[in-house]
């Protein structure tokens, strides 16, 4: 058995946000109908797995994710609050669309550099992957050699798969991480 914790990070069912590419940032809208079909599916691909802990982010459709997955895996999903989606600030409940047309420049830079991207009371990238880092070392501690899942959303995904790669974070947007998709690493 190695001492590395084996990280399952999970991001929630599809929400209407989604379907219309719609910054639903930390808003309590919660799964879709297809949303909720996904996490029954993650649920029983999990299911399979020695998981040990389960954490969720406080926002609702991550805790309705991780519900279902609990119920599947027989562990009660641990609200952790590093884990929750990213600050978007005066771009949260805005389209894509209507975000590059109010802030042209803005939406340029985070397209081409995101992790350089500053908006008064939108997070950085830099700054949600400090958070997200916390919470990790936090649950690490007493999880070496341990499965965890965590059911998080699209940002704390990429910024933590970037870091885990050594890879610089203005590759964010070239990251895909699909609604109740999966993603694996191992953590000293």
């Amino acid at each position: 058995m190695t001492d590395d914790m084996n990280l399952l990070m999970v991001r929630h069912g599809e929400i209407l946000s989604n379907v219309k590419k719609i910054y639903a940032g930390r808003s309590g809208e919660g799964l879709t109908a297809k949303g909720l079909a996904q996490a029954r599916e993650v649920a029983e691909r999990l299911s399979r797995r020695d998981v040990h802990a389960l954490y969720s982010s406080p926002i609702r459709r991550a805790v309705q994710t991780a519900q279902i997955i609990g119920e599947a895996i027989g562990l009660e999903p641990v609200t952790e609050y590093a884990f929750r989606e990213m600050e978007m600030g005066p771009w949260e409940g805005m389209s894509e669309d209507d975000i590059a047309r109010l802030y042209p420049e803005e939406w340029r830079m985070w397209r081409d550099r995101p992790a350089e991207l500053k908006l008064p009371g939108r997070e950085t990238l830099d700054e949600l992957l400090k958070r997200v880092l916390t919470g990790v070392q936090g649950i690490g501690r007493s999880m070496a050699g341990r499965t965890v899942v965590v059911v998080t959303h699209v940002a704390v995904i990429r910024v933590l798969l970037l870091r885990h790669e050594g890879k610089s974070l203005n590759l964010y947007k070239k990251i895909h991480v699909p609604n109740a998709g999966i993603f694996e690493i191992s953590l000293p």
